[in-house]
């Protein structure tokens, strides 16, 4: 019997189903945490490929749910999954840029804001467009790590297991991560600067 930590007895029953190849039962995984996917995938990816990355984690989620014991809590394996379909979908998409033409800035939809104060909406949606924006020059690692810890609240000791590295390497890449964005952001915001840092620190 697999055990399954961290999660209510009706999930549990949905994730033993799943993992015995219940089509049904999977599918019912997916529509509870579709959501928590595609929010992961949108801070590590973008806005724009957020989507084919989830649903890439839904392929290797069902390709490997059968192998899921319970060693640890099943938001942590599914953290594990998304992080690691994300880094690969950066890497494949860098593999490509640097092949062609670089293109324009990625699309950055509108965030849902308050009608009634339309200048306070307008600086949060620059702000949240400038944070998507110097997360692109922080390195894969170092921005899931980030997103990670301050984005999901993990502790560096989550980010450890999700990520397979030791507390202190997850630790260093929460750091530099951190660093490298304030860098892109600040040179974002000086006279005549094109927001470009160094994403490998």
């Amino acid at each position: 019997m697999v055990s399954v930590p961290g999660v209510s007895a009706e999930d549990r029953d949905l994730i033993v189903r799943a993992s015995r190849g219940d089509v049904e039962a999977f599918s019912q995984v997916v529509r509870d945490r579709s959501g928590f996917v595609h929010r992961v995938a949108q801070r590590i990816v973008g806005p724009d490929k957020a989507q084919d990355a989830s649903q890439e984690v839904w392929v290797r989620v069902w390709q490997r749910i059968e192998n899921f014991r319970g060693e640890s809590a099943f938001s942590t394996w599914l953290y594990k999954i998304t992080v690691n379909a994300c880094l690969d979908a950066r890497r494949k998409d860098q593999r490509r840029e640097a092949r062609e033409l670089p293109e324009g800035p990625p699309y950055l939809p509108e965030t849902p804001t308050s009608d009634n104060d339309p200048e306070s909406s307008a600086l949060n949606r620059e702000r949240r467009e400038e944070i998507f924006e110097s997360l692109e020059h922080v390195r894969e690692d170092h921005r899931a790590a980030l997103v990670l810890r301050h984005m999901e609240g993990l502790s560096y000791d989550e980010i450890a297991e999700v990520m397979d590295v030791p507390t202190g390497t997850a630790k260093g890449w929460v750091s530099r991560g951190r660093a490298s964005m304030l860098v892109a952001l600040s040179e974002k915001g000086r006279p005549g600067g094109d927001g470009e840092a160094g994403g490998r620190p």
